[in-house]
């Protein structure tokens, strides 16, 4: 799942980041509104954690921007400001949770996993299986057959798009967009390199299900075994 932070505290902004990449979240930083504005326009998010005092804006405008736009991000106020007028304003222009500074890394964690977990139908299950390969996507844990596989973070992003659309070509550029940031150039060989090892795990482990590769193009998870084309 794709996270945006939004907060012009570099700081805290940092700590959120490190916190949920631990926890297996693809990360996006925002630190003006306007970066914000980009980022929603140009990417799809899981996600939002809203900072309200931006240095450009209030963080509710983006709100309100973001709803009118007919996107479906759960979106966590995370602000200073615990004063009830502000609580119910940001609930009122779509918030969905609303969280006053400080919060321990536990409670945050647990913040963002329910968060999420009230998302939209596209993400209404909590898990994905696919051949008794099975990923739960709160617990951020993937199993075969009852044993748990031993996987890195990154390699647990790129399980989690292909497993949601098992069958279909998962672009490059998708992955690039869900597992790093948009610096990262599509062809470069740390997509592939994740990927290799990652079918290597799954072969290991005896999951049938199958990684294949469509040269130039993307991945392919398999519900039955094929020959690789182009791996």
């Amino acid at each position: 799942m794709r996270v945006l932070i939004v907060e012009d505290d570099q700081s805290q902004a940092y700590l959120l980041r490190r916190l949920l990449s631990e926890d297996g979240y693809a990360i996006d930083v925002a630190r003006t509104g306007e970066e914000a504005r980009l980022l929603t326009a140009t990417n799809d998010y899981d996600g939002m954690i809203l900072d309200l005092q931006l240095a450009d804006c209030h963080g509710l405008t983006i709100l309100q921007e973001l709803r009118a736009t007919g996107k479906r991000i759960a979106v966590l106020v995370y602000t200073g400001d615990s004063d009830a007028q502000s609580i119910i304003k940001a609930l009122d222009a779509g918030a969905d949770e609303y969280v006053v500074k400080p919060l321990s890394n536990d409670a945050m964690r647990a913040r963002v996993r329910a968060l999420l977990a009230r998302g939209d139908a596209a993400r209404a299950s909590d898990e994905i299986s696919v051949d008794g390969l099975t990923l739960n996507r709160l617990a951020r844990r993937v199993t075969f057959d009852g044993f748990g596989l031993d996987l890195t973070a990154t390699e647990l992003r790129l399980l989690e798009q292909m497993m949601l659309r098992s069958g279909e070509v998962v672009t490059r550029s998708e992955l690039r967009d869900k597992i790093r940031d948009a610096h990262l150039d599509p062809c470069s060989p740390v997509i592939a390199a994740q990927v290799a090892a990652l079918r290597k795990k799954l072969e290991r482990a005896g999951v049938p299900a199958a990684i294949t590769t469509r040269r130039g193009v993307g991945f392919i998870l398999s519900a039955t075994q094929e020959s690789p084309a182009g791996a």
